[in-house]
């Protein structure tokens, strides 16, 4: 899920856009009527003590599960030791669940239910983390494996990105055993091991192994969205984002050729120059936004707008093209509408009085759903023309993610679980503008939906960054959230 602070700056994106429009809403006569939400105290499970997480977190922050892009930097060893961390604390758990290693690294974890006629539910997480940037260690309030509790907050690199969840999911499953309690619909748990470098290894070969068995998950809640405690100019109070659909991914090699010479007497344009033009081009002529996608998203938040700017919003088809032009004025709110264009590589020369005859430029798109990686490439030759080479760049590419409903039975246990532990939030669906492991698993599932039970501010940027953190106020509801879940998620489910 990378290429960006993943939560934190699709957040402060969408305040950004918010800002933008609210700053020029006038008075309508179209007002959206205030809502005021009813509020209940949270359902917390029985028996639960934040504290038990907390200490467990700590522990698993401590395991240092960095993984590298270059793949033979990685220790197999620090991947093991967290399995029998996870043996060691979660007894119940690995005495009634089949635990199976998959290509070495990866957990998959089966719960079977007592009605085997039922499509089973799958919570997925990960153990690996990124790494902290050479230079940044003492930037950090504690140490960046410590798994210190200071002034409110575990602190350490995986804790909200994505050990957090991880170890939410074993102590509500561990909880739920020692209760005495039994699914009816059986529940797996995957636990990837290269999720911050795409997956491939990890979360494919779990999601191949469930396919093969003919495993066809009712339900998939991976990691992808959180509680904001406010979204500044849409929403004062908290707000429960749960991811319904991701985007994709593609590089794109650009080539130009042109004839070589002596810098002394140049060509019309040389292999650089035609570069250049086209990287001029790709900027001037992005992909086409998709305001209407964010239409889900801003209906649900209407109630806890101001009335004028929840009329604007909530209107799109009225008044998109102007909401579509003022987000576009801030990247990270724009990106939320469309396909990105990101130059991220370009070469070209070999002496500074020698005509090139080669240049080529790399250009990342982090695509939209209602794109695909085939428009994407169509949309390059039209830009920049058709006497330069284009190709796909790398092995790494893939279609954005189909929309899960936000009118299924699955959305609705979603919900209510969220409701439940969050009763001050208001809840939304939205779009996560990177990746998660999950998407290996969307062409044989029902509902995939992403959410992670903590609270952040709406500009946190901790994932990935310095001071990653989790709140110790959210210890106990995370894995309260959890246990919901899986309750909620049973035929017949009551509160």
């Amino acid at each position: 899920m990378k290429g960006s602070t993943k939560f934190g700056l699709a957040l402060a994106g969408l305040t950004a856009g918010a800002a933008a429009v609210a700053l020029k809403v006038s008075a309508s006569t179209n007002d959206v009527p205030s809502t005021v939400l009813d509020r209940a105290e949270p359902v917390l499970e029985p028996g639960l003590s934040g504290d038990a997480f907390l200490a467990h977190l700590s522990e698993a922050v401590r395991i240092d599960t960095t993984v590298y892009e270059d793949r033979s930097l990685n220790d197999p060893a620090a991947m093991r030791a967290f399995h029998e961390f996870l043996a060691q604390t979660y007894p119940a758990a690995h005495a009634s669940c089949n635990v199976e290693t998959v290509n070495d690294l990866s957990l998959l974890f089966t719960w079977e239910g007592s009605d085997p006629s039922l499509d089973p539910m799958v919570l997925m997480a990960h153990m690996d983390v990124v790494p902290v940037e050479p230079g940044t260690e003492d930037d950090w309030t504690v140490g960046a494996y410590s798994g210190a509790v200071e002034d409110g907050r575990l602190w350490g690199r995986g804790t909200l990105d994505d050990k957090g969840s991880l170890i939410a999911v074993m102590e509500a499953v561990e909880h739920l055993i020692e209760s005495g309690f039994t699914p009816q619909r059986s529940l797996h748990l995957v636990f990837g091991h290269d999720e911050e470098i795409r997956g491939v290894d990890g979360a494919k070969v779990v999601a191949e192994t469930l396919r093969d068995r003919g495993v066809a998950p009712w339900l998939v809640v991976d990691e992808g969205g959180g509680v904001a405690d406010s979204l500044p100019m849409l929403a004062d109070g908290q707000v429960a984002l749960i991811k319904i659909a991701e985007k994709g991914y593609v590089d794109i090699e650009i080539t130009a050729r042109a004839p070589g010479g002596h810098s002394s007497a140049p060509m019309e344009a040389t292999a650089v120059e035609r570069i250049a033009a086209a990287i001029e081009a790709l900027r001037a002529n992005p992909v086409p936004a998709r305001v209407e996608v964010l239409g889900p998203m801003f209906d649900a938040l209407a109630p806890v707008m101001d009335r004028k700017l929840a009329a604007v919003l909530t209107n799109l088809n009225v008044t998109g093209p102007a909401v579509k032009r003022l987000m576009a004025s801030d990247p990270t709110s724009d990106a939320l509408m469309r396909t990105t264009t990101a130059v991220t590589m370009v070469s070209g020369g070999v002496k500074s009085n020698v005509l090139p005859q080669e240049a080529w430029a790399v250009v990342n798109f982090r695509i939209m759903p209602g794109d695909t990686v085939g428009s994407i490439i169509d949309h390059v030759r039209g830009v920049v023309g058709s006497d330069l080479e284009i190709a796909i760049y790398g092995d790494h590419h893939s279609d954005p993610s189909p929309f899960s409903s936000t009118s299924s039975d699955g959305w609705d246990v979603m919900v209510r679980s969220v409701q439940e532990t969050f009763p001050d939030a208001a809840v939304a669906p939205w779009i996560l503008t990177a990746a998660t492991d999950s998407r290996y698993l969307m062409p044989f599932s029902g509902d995939v939906y992403g959410f992670a039970p903590f609270t952040m501010t709406p500009d946190y940027a901790g994932i990935h960054g310095t001071d990653e953190a989790v709140r110790v106020i959210d210890a106990e509801g995370a894995v309260s959230f959890f246990c919901r879940l899986i309750r909620n998620a049973q035929p017949g489910a009551t509160a």
